[in-house]
């Protein structure tokens, strides 16, 4: 039988694991990748920057680990989408982020560093826009012939299209506070052509 007492060190490490994460969501959200540093997000939490990097060795760890939270927060996207459709599992990605602001805010931030070919995390953003995109266009297709969108548009350049008006969606409601679920909801309409349900 398992001692429970030595599961203490494992839940301390997982708690300051996630401690960390949250602070380097909010400094890489407040300044991006390259103007954050470990140091500031070690003496945020009043660490030494050794214990900091005891647990993420390098600023590359930290921002992996940073950025497989968005992924991590909606475990079930697929799933849940073929059984209530892929517009409402969208618009409750949105309608939750609403509640994740700084996460929002990080990823925005970060993706937009993550443009230029030789930023660390580059490679992560061209293989989740190819993810992203070959799981919205799977989506589309299902939905089409499940009857509930009409569109008849590629699914591929439809989830491109989605996936690139939602990022500008966030950053305009990050910045000026403008309703992303009532944009995200007019977007899919116009892009995907829900079907008209009898009364």
């Amino acid at each position: 039988m398992t001692d429970p007492g030595r599961r203490g060190p494992y839940a301390k490490t997982a708690e300051r694991r996630s401690e960390i994460i949250a602070s380097a969501t909010a400094v890489f959200a407040a300044y991006g990748y390259h103007g954050g540093s470990l140091r500031q997000i070690a003496k945020d939490l009043d660490l030494g920057l050794t214990t900091l990097m005891h647990h993420f060795p390098t600023k590359v760890a930290l921002l992996e680990a940073v950025l497989e939270q968005e992924d991590a927060a909606n475990p079930d996207f697929t799933g849940q989408s073929r059984r209530d459709g892929f517009v409402p599992g969208i618009l409750a990605i949105v309608e939750r982020n609403l509640e994740r602001r700084e996460l929002v805010r990080m990823f925005s931030i970060v993706s937009a560093e993550a443009t230029h070919p030789e930023h660390e995390a580059h490679a992560w953003l061209l293989r989740r826009y190819a993810e992203v995109t070959a799981t919205y266009a799977e989506l589309i297709s299902f939905d089409r012939v499940a009857g509930r969108i009409t569109t008849d548009g590629d699914p591929e350049r439809l989830g491109q299209l989605i996936m690139s008006g939602w990022e500008g969606i966030q950053i305009r409601w990050l910045a000026d506070g403008s309703d992303p679920v009532a944009a995200m909801r007019l977007l899919l309409d116009a892009l995907l052509v829900p079907a008209v349900r009898p009364e």
